[in-house]
């Protein structure tokens, strides 16, 4: 199943081998079925290629959820005191919680193992602050996202973060100090982070952020959430903001607090030798660290890809441990702008960040790393090692992730231009290029393509 990495035909190393192995012989050597056991994983069948969440079930899902004003007149808008919404919203909730994964983070809800507990993604359904700041941010993703209306106001997104501000900010004032860091109250303030530096207040997500680190510390630090979904979420945030706006992350950046170590299956041994391909050639003229950050990363893709193709998903803590090792570590990392290294971080940054942290199809506003990643591309041509190859490659992750082609005319020449250079005719040529580097096709496939067809819409396929 080589071919799921790389599009040539020479045998990979035998670390290589063995990591393809002992993945495929996860389901050969079972134990004799035992008592039920309700915290006990399961598996989830996967298929080859998934479909995304539509735009209609995002809209079905979350329109109940909203309170909906009579006509102009707000004041017929309810707000109790009590535990509000209603109950029919605390279940609709509840209900929109798998939708809502599956937007923010397709990967881990399309391919990772799943707790048949079904942890719902905040703990908001007995919470008046935290189910306000969730009706606001819903309210947000619909109309900037969804309805395409950036810069209208919305009074009815306005009169649920005020009520839920007024809420947080008495009980961070109160005297319930549990309460204070409670995980409701954690992933409430991480909602309004999120939000905030996706309309572009990026001073104010980045003082959420601050706040969020203060309510860590408080808790005992990172291991007291270990195992929650709200842990990935905390962290994903963090990277997000850190690698968008070039900023320092609020966690992991003392020497007190070290990055985690890359998962031990996917750090190549010693005497691992490279892939015979010109490819990885490349990447052992990097700087180590940067090397081996590439190495995992595309171990992890192999690990993906035959996850897919066999139908067995993938240890959650496997995908939550790479994308904390691999992007805190590129974040640190600092080289010379015209430099192969600095390139292949970008690259990497951006691949990671598709993977990772960027929600399903939704392409954040222009931000300080997009002018990054766009000047880097703009001079390659003076950046030694650099082929067409990568070169395309580099532009079709930031085409999948960050610009949307069809404005960036840039984008579109330079790709057209490689294309040509590299004497790609088909798509099928495309995909085994794209193999060679790194591809996640469960991600990449529908979206790779569409990019493709728009450059050439009568191209065979």
């Amino acid at each position: 199943m080589l071919f799921v990495v790389s599009s040539n035909v020479d045998k990979v190393d035998p670390a290589t081998r063995k990591l393809i192995r002992s993945h495929v012989m996860l389901g050969k050597k079972k134990k004799k079925r035992g008592a039920p056991n309700s915290d006990r994983r399961v598996i989830r069948a996967t298929p080859a290629h998934i479909s995304p969440v539509g735009l209609n079930e995002v809209m079905e899902t979350f329109n109940p959820l909203l309170y909906r004003r009579v006509g102009p007149d707000f004041s017929f808008v309810d707000f109790a005191k009590g535990v509000e919404p209603s109950i029919a919203m605390n279940l609709n909730i509840t209900s929109c919680s798998p939708v809502a994964k599956r937007v923010m983070f397709p990967l881990m809800m399309e391919i990772g193992f799943h707790s048949e507990s079904g942890e719902t993604l905040y703990p908001v359904e007995a919470d008046p602050a935290a189910l306000h700041i969730t009706a606001f941010c819903v309210e947000e993703f619909i109309q900037r996202v969804l309805q395409r209306q950036p810069n209208s106001i919305n009074p009815v997104s306005m009169l649920h973060l005020q009520r839920g501000l007024r809420l947080l900010r008495e009980r961070l004032l109160g005297d319930e100090g549990d309460l204070k860091i409670s995980d409701s109250t954690v992933g409430t303030v991480m909602k309004l982070c999120g939000t905030a530096h996706f309309k572009g207040e990026y001073k104010a997500s980045r003082h959420h952020m601050e706040g969020l680190r203060k309510m860590v510390d408080l808790r005992g630090g990172l291991d007291v959430f270990k195992g929650k979904f709200l842990l990935t979420e905390l962290l994903r945030c963090d990277l997000r903001i850190a690698l968008l706006d070039a900023s320092t992350p609020v966690f992991y950046r003392q020497p007190s607090e070290p990055v985690p170590e890359y998962p031990k299956k996917l750090v190549p041994s010693p005497d691992s030798k490279p892939f015979s391909d010109d490819n990885d050639r490349l990447i052992h003229h990097l700087n180590k660290e940067l090397a081996t950050a590439w190495w995992v990363m595309r171990r992890f893709c192999l690990i993906v890809n035959l996850g897919v193709q066999t139908q067995w998903p993938v240890y959650t803590e496997v995908i939550h441990d790479t994308m904390v090792s691999v992007i805190y570590r590129l974040l640190s990392m600092e080289f010379p702008a015209s430099s192969l290294d600095e390139v292949m971080r970008l690259g990497l940054l951006t691949f990671s960040y598709h993977g990772f942290l960027q929600w399903q199809d939704v392409k954040p506003p222009h931000h300080e790393f997009h002018t990054t990643y766009q000047e880097c591309i703009l001079h390659l041509g003076v950046v030694e090692g650099v082929t067409p190859q990568l070169t395309l490659w580099l532009l079709m992750i930031a085409a999948n992730s960050l610009f949307d082609i069809s404005d960036e005319e840039w984008l579109e020449n330079s790709m057209r231009d490689c294309i040509d250079k590299c004497r790609i005719m088909t798509w099928k040529q495309m995909q085994e290029l794209l193999m060679s580097f790194m591809w996640i096709p469960l991600l990449d496939e529908r979206s790779g393509m569409q990019i493709y067809e728009w450059l050439f819409p009568d191209q065979e396929k």
